[in-house]
């Protein structure tokens, strides 16, 4: 489904794997040459998801959208918006909002999590 809807869906999907900590599920959604940019600038790769996300890993209690904008131009799709997430790792606890853009591809029949950027923002 190369459409708006797939690339939603596609979106979606992804968002229920970190929340669930679901690794066998990012593995698949997670474009093999997926690279991106943390909170702290870090760089990030597929790998680097998998590991942060597998049990005893980051733990998210809530992971909310809003303003999202999506669209598709080819075999890229842009998702852009602001996310409120809050979680743990280990014993650390954190919440922050984030403006983001996720880039997907179309490759192989599927839309794969392909580029990511966020930056953290102050809501006042």
């Amino acid at each position: 489904m190369r459409n708006r809807e797939g690339l939603l869906k596609a979106f979606e999907e992804l968002k229920e794997a970190l929340k669930n900590c679901n690794s066998s599920k990012l593995e698949k959604i997670i474009s093999d040459d997926y690279s991106g940019f943390g909170l702290q600038g870090t760089i990030e790769d597929k790998e680097n998801i998998i590991q942060h996300f597998k049990p005893g890993g980051i733990k998210l209690s809530k992971y909310d959208v809003e303003e999202l904008k999506y669209e598709v131009l080819d075999n890229v799709g842009l998702v852009s918006g602001i996310g409120i997430i809050a979680g743990s790792y280990g014993t650390y606890e954190f919440k922050h909002t984030v403006l983001f853009t996720d880039i997907f591809k179309y490759t192989g029949g599927v839309w794969k999590y392909y580029k990511s950027q966020v930056t953290e923002i102050t809501v006042a």
